[in-house]
């Protein structure tokens, strides 16, 4: 007779990843998750309290890199599961997605709490009877035998780097220790203490229990775990217990049935390593592009930023899409259907070989942008310009001389501090000194204007850093240094470096390359293609008296009818050029006459080198209709990526106009969604046909007034200083001419005034686009992203609140039409009926494919099958925007920490099952849970079939949504409330 196994003996542990374990739970530890709990009768056996308490400390190290989980002591076997992400991080394995690195400044407190175990009776028989009669199914290899549940929770902080308070906040952490531990009667801090870990430089929570997960301050933490060890309520799983079916089974079925094969940890050990170095390379990266390097950057560096993060991309999906293979093969592996070796090759084949060194290189260029980033910050702050000697064309053929012309405008205003990256970094402290002297120099002559030159990309080889030209008293300041160039060998060169040229800011009264760039927008039929040809003229042309000499410039084609004569003839008349007139229709109308966006680029005088550009856009109010307007915004977005930033933003408005258009205020709000905040700061005003309303704003200014404090843009301003006006009948006055139609000398006169009027207005603008209005970058594709990634993550608890908002209303309608009677504190649960709960007037952007699991909640023949059916399609389509939004977090962003909404659907699950726990099981709301769990897989299903589709979301899509969101009545009024709270509003 074969001997009876002891079932404790075979067993195993396993972190309590998934928080849906329980007793008699099926366990696939091929991929470390629970599935279906088996349907077994038994006695509740015995619950032990062992209320067992573990608190202990960790230390990071200097130059060794830690796995966060190996430091928490999760098992090595679960440990590759969540590294190949065979299973979404819960709990304490979020640890994984901690964002810095673990240093020596790193302190991990881990602290357990177990208050009660429970655990099946210690009965093989019995339990064999209840397997055999339950067939578990093949994908299962081992069952729940026992969970242990109370509180687990892991603080990574990060210390100062200032030893002395080092030692002060390690004593103090250890009196915390001691004190959860149970070592000490008395705990007691000290005002030493308290002032310690306020210096902190950060501080993340990971638990089980998800509100502890909240928590930013020590004092919060262990407070909170104090309330909550008397709270059982709100403890949840720990470990599992896990009894292999291959040992229950072992007699009656081939040994391929329920297998896991256990390998030799060292060659899992040596797999995770390299996952995990993979995984740290790319969090490096991440932490870079988390940082907003873009605000940093100027010109060309933009350019390779922008580069680099579609590397970043690229690489990210080449390396999902890798440890989406290597789960599959680890998989194979844990059960038998392949050896180690199949592993083994993938990890040393070429491809990997070559994404190692790609991701090395990577992250060597994105680091030395971010350091020339923090540079060209730092400089600005001493109020020293960054210049680019490329932008000067500096090359290994510049002397002495020619070196000086082209980076020195005036030797009495100009201080110019050569240098490069190799000289900075050999040595830092005389760069040090000869900014401070600089700024000191400048402190005592306002006039000075203050310039760093890099040579780092130039194939000048410059030998030495240096000033120039050499002041009497920076001399004074540091008597050692010399005028290094001139001892230097000027003509030493280096290899040439392929680069682009940097913008270089300079003062606005010094002649300059720069361009001042304007987007033009306002509706169809405003006259937009006049003004621009009108303002040509104006900033071009000193006097009436020249440009009536000369020919008038015209850049973009008109045609208008005239009045002549006593009788007021109608005559056409028509300026063109044949090419220019492409991108004009004046046949449809009700149609933009400018079909597509265009730039005009001129010199606003003489005297000034600097460039003006105006860009003229496609008007809004088309007949086709406001998706028509909204394909114009995308179109003009598109367009404005080709330049580098904008000085400012027109809106064009007719003084007369009686009424806005309706597509004005969506205009505004997509410039804010597009730009950010800041943009309203760059809007101007300017108003035509002011000659009617004696050269003002007129009724147009009225009407904006109105409109502006009305929008979600606040504080929008519309003053003189950012409002001009304009009367371009002169120029029609002009062209008329050129067709040889003559005018009364009254109407001379009235176009003359005209002209003065517009010609100082045009004047003011420039000053102000120059003195007032900093320049604002065109945000690149990286930008936008980032962008869209925010508002996903403002969109998170909204979304998920209304999906639980919904699904509770679609199962208490469900249950009236059974006419079953529900309570919950011995009360009638009403319906969770709102203001905005008339799913019939909400109109969904497409009819979305009911969920499957949803048809059990069908009413038919009932007054409520209606907005029953209506509910259902709007928890449909609202899980697929959680679903795209969670796939292009996860997959097309830089977001660190996993797909944020399932792990929201674990925490809707873990709230509604703690309510049934605590006020026994209500019909009702076990069926929440069941639901949200079958929410959970579907939304794990759709993103497994996203990535193996290689599904990928357009941005433009992907804003769209977002658009929409914002403009959901449930999801918005979550959003409000969710910004009051932040804002200390209730």
């Amino acid at each position: 007779m074969a001997q009876i196994p002891d079932l404790l003996s075979v067993s195993i542990k396993r972190t309590a990843v998934d928080p849906f374990g329980r007793l008699g739970s099926l366990y696939d530890t091929c991929q470390d998750r629970v599935l279906q709990p088996l349907d077994i009768s038994f006695e509740k056996p015995p619950i032990h309290f062992p209320q067992k308490t573990k608190c202990i400390i960790e230390k990071g190290y200097h130059n060794q890199q830690r796995n966060p989980l190996e430091i928490i002591g999760i098992n090595e076997h679960l440990r590759l599961s969540l590294a190949l992400n065979i299973i979404s991080k819960h709990g304490i394995t979020s640890a994984m997605n901690y964002p810095y690195i673990i240093n020596q400044y790193t302190r991990v407190i881990h602290y357990t709490y177990i208050h009660q175990e429970e655990e099946l009776p210690n009965d093989f028989l019995l339990i064999q009877t209840w397997l055999e009669t339950m067939n578990p199914g093949k994908n299962a290899t081992h069952f729940i035998t026992g969970v242990s549940w109370g509180i687990d929770i892991v603080i990574f902080l990060q210390l100062p780097t200032d030893e002395n308070l080092i030692t002060i906040i390690d004593t103090t952490l250890d009196k915390y220790r001691a004190y959860l531990n149970g070592d000490c009667d008395h705990f007691k801090l000290t005002r030493d203490d308290i002032f310690s870990y306020t210096k902190l430089v950060h501080t993340k929570v990971y638990s089980n229990i998800p509100v502890l997960n909240e928590n930013s301050t020590l004092h919060d933490i262990f407070h909170n775990i104090t309330r909550r060890k008397l709270n059982h309520s709100e403890h949840q799983q720990i470990a599992y217990t896990l009894c292999p079916l291959q040992s229950i089974f072992a007699q009656s079925l081939p040994s391929t049935h329920y297998t896991y094969i256990v390998h030799d940890i060292s060659n899992e050990g040596e797999f995770e390593e390299y996952l995990f170095d993979l995984s740290r390379s790319l969090k490096t990266l991440e932490n870079y592009f988390d940082e907003d390097m873009s605000s940093l950057l100027c010109g060309h560096f933009k350019d390779r930023l922008s580069n680099a993060y579609k590397q970043w991309y690229d690489l990210k999906t080449e390396c999902n899409r890798t440890i989406d293979e290597l789960a599959s093969l680890v998989t194979e592996m844990r059960s038998g259907s392949i050896l180690y070796q199949s592993l083994k090759d993938t990890l040393q084949n070429e491809e990997q070989i070559r994404m190692k060194n790609h991701i090395k290189s990577l992250t060597q260029d994105v680091n030395d942008l971010n350091a020339k980033g923090h540079l060209i910050s730092d400089l600005g702050h001493q109020e020293i310009q960054y210049c680019n000697v490329i932008e000067r064309h500096v090359n290994e053929n510049d002397n002495e001389e020619s070196l000086k012309s082209k980076l020195i405008i005036d030797q009495n205003s100009d201080r110019v501090l050569c240098s490069n990256d190799q000289l900075n970094k050999a040595n830092p402290e005389l760069l040090k000194e000869l900014r401070h002297a600089l700024v000191e120099e400048l402190e005592r002559n306002s006039k000075l204007r203050l310039t760093y030159a890099d040579f780092s990309y130039s194939s000048f080889e410059l030998p030495n850093m240096a000033v120039i030209p050499l002041s009497k008293y920076y001399m004074k300041k540091i008597p050692k240094q010399s005028d290094q160039l001139l001892n230097a060998d000027i003509n030493s060169s280096m290899s040439s470096v392929s680069t682009t040229a940097a913008s270089i800011p300079m003062n606005a009264s010094v002649p300059t390359n720069e361009s001042i760039n304007i987007l033009l927008l306002g509706e169809i039929g405003v006259g937009k293609s006049m003004f621009i040809n009108s303002f040509v003229n104006y900033v071009t042309f000193n006097t009436f008296e020249r440009i009536h000499m000369e020919k008038p410039l015209v850049p973009i084609p008109v045609s208008f009818f005239i009045s002549v004569g006593d009788n007021f003839e109608e005559r056409l008349v028509k300026y063109d050029d044949e090419n220019d007139s492409k991108n004009e229709n004046f046949d449809n109308s009700g149609q933009s006459v400018t079909q597509q966006c265009k730039s005009y680029v001129f010199h606003p005088n003489h005297n000034d080198r600097s460039k003006l550009r105006i860009i003229d856009t496609p008007g809004f109010g088309d007949i086709r209709g406001v998706d028509q307007d909204h394909l114009i915004m995308e179109h003009i977005f598109e367009y404005i990526k080709k330049i580098s930033h904008l000085n400012a933003i027109c809106i064009l408005l007719k003084s007369n106009q009686t009424e806005l258009n309706s597509f004005l205020p969506i205009c505004l709000e997509r410039l804010y969604e597009y730009f950010g905040s800041s943009i309203r700061r760059n809007l101007i005003f300017c108003f035509t046909h002011t000659r009617s309303s004696s050269y003002t704003s007129g009724n147009a200014g009225v009407l904006l007034k109105d409109l502006l404090p009305s929008l979600p843009i606040r504080k929008i301003p519309l003053k003189k200083k950012n409002t001009f006006c304009f009367d371009n009948e002169f120029l029609r006055y002009l062209i008329a001419l050129q067709n040889h139609i003559t005018f009364s000398d009254q109407n001379r006169e009235e176009y003359e005034t005209s002209w003065t009027k517009s010609v100082l207005e045009a004047n003011r603008l420039i000053r102000y686009i120059r003195k007032n209005l900093t320049a604002i970058p065109v945000p690149n594709e990286w930008e936008a992203i980032k962008r869209a990634q925010i508002e996903i993550a403002q969109l998170i608890h909204p979304l998920l609140e209304t999906i639980r908002h919904i699904l509770r209303n679609i199962i208490i309608r469900k249950i009236n039409s059974m006419k079953v009677s529900i309570q919950l504190h011995s009360e009638d649960i009403p319906l969770d009926e709102r203001e905005k709960d008339n799913y019939e007037d909400q109109h969904l952007p497409y009819q979305p494919t009911p969920l499957d699991f949803l048809q059990n909640y069908d009413v038919s023949n009932c007054p409520l099958a209606k907005k029953q059916n209506e509910m259902i399609k709007h928890l449909s389509f609202l899980y697929d925007t959680s679903a795209e939004f969670g796939y292009f977090l996860a997959y097309c962003t830089v977001y660190s920490n996993g797909n944020p909404f399932l792990t929201g659907l674990f925490r809707l699950m873990t709230e509604e099952k703690n309510v049934c726990d605590e006020y026994s099981r209500s019909y009702m709301n076990m069926q929440l849970v069941e639901s949200l769990k079958a929410l959970s897989f579907n939304y794990e299903e759709c993103m497994k079939t996203f990535k193996s589709d290689r599904k990928r979301f357009r941005l433009s899509e992907i804003q769209e949504r977002i658009r929409y969101m914002y403009t959901y009545p449930l999801v918005s009024a979550y959003v409000i409330e969710d910004q009051r709270t932040s804002n200390g509003i209730y």
